[in-house]
């Protein structure tokens, strides 16, 4: 049906790239909106005006204008609220948070300024693209090149480790999170992912790349596991945590009829994101001899 659509509109001289991602956009400023992120956007939008250096790649001013800042906008605004949520359940002061995969500073910033006076001590931001790390350096912030595979050597000591849209590009991420559970003694961790409704390996660059096309296949842009949530959930037990809370985010309104762009968002990008917040408990991890 998608194909269809987009063959009519080309031959009415449509820009059909042009045409989805205003429908996209659309549709996430619409969700924002219907799950109440939309005063948030606003903190964050004055928090860090421009947000374009979130990621290694470059993007079209127009096309990042058109969609990607909104797209981000939602994101950030739903993992700010987990991240400063779960520092309520946390009764420690002067809290120390590991950033795990932050690649510009922009969520330091954002949870500097919104966390209440006197709750944030330090963010830590850790990446393996020395790129990333001059980036957040460069703004002021602070920042340790290493891979996360490898965090337990860097001697972070952090209150909570936050780990964006990160977890998918490992190719442990069961030994990560056992690794933090045992050698680096986190308690506590939020994760948020790409929400999908099945599981299954590998994301669109990795299918694209077997099919011989030719993409980047770098840490960032390449996904390996693509879990559903009760696949997620299942994962952080085994390695050692239990959710305290989970949450999803979806990119367009859970109403008719935006819930009818849901297949769109499946095909061109995620239905939205998953969140766990989650508390080391190594019981089930504790069963498997094969750490």
């Amino acid at each position: 049906m998608l194909n269809a659509l987009k063959s009519l509109l080309r031959r009415f001289g449509v820009d059909t790239r042009q045409v989805v991602q205003n429908a996209m956009s659309r549709s996430i400023t619409a969700a924002i909106q219907h799950q109440g992120y939309a005063p948030l956007v606003d903190k964050l939008r004055a928090c860090v005006p421009r947000i374009g250096d979130q990621y290694t790649a470059e993007f079209d001013n127009q096309e990042f204008t058109r969609l990607w800042e909104p797209k981000l906008r939602g994101m950030h605004a739903f993992q700010v609220q987990c991240a400063l949520d779960a520092m309520e359940h946390i009764k420690r002061d002067q809290l120390v948070i590991a950033d795990v995969g932050d690649s510009s500073g922009n969520h330091a910033a954002y949870l500097q300024t919104l966390a209440p006076q006197g709750r944030l001590r330090q963010v830590i931001s850790v990446n393996l693209d020395p790129v990333a790390v001059d980036k957040v350096k460069a703004k002021g912030g602070e920042a340790i090149l290493c891979r996360a595979e490898e965090l337990n050597q860097a001697g972070i000591e952090a209150d909570l480790f936050m780990s964006f849209e990160m977890l998918e590009h490992l190719l442990n991420p069961a030994g990560f999170l056992h690794a933090l559970a045992t050698k680096g003694n986190a308690e506590w961790v939020l994760i948020t992912v790409p929400y999908r409704r099945d599981s299954r390996f590998g994301g669109a660059h990795l299918r694209l790349a077997a099919a011989g096309h030719d993409v980047p296949m770098t840490p960032e842009s390449v996904h390996v596991h693509e879990f559903s949530p009760d696949d997620w959930t299942l994962m952080a037990r085994f390695a050692g945590y239990r959710p305290v809370f989970t949450r999803i985010y979806h990119q367009y309104p859970r109403r008719f009829p935006w819930t009818l762009s849901a297949p769109l968002w499946r095909r061109l990008d995620f239905e939205g994101f998953l969140c766990l917040f989650l508390h080391r408990d190594l019981t089930l991890a504790n069963r498997y001899s094969g750490w």
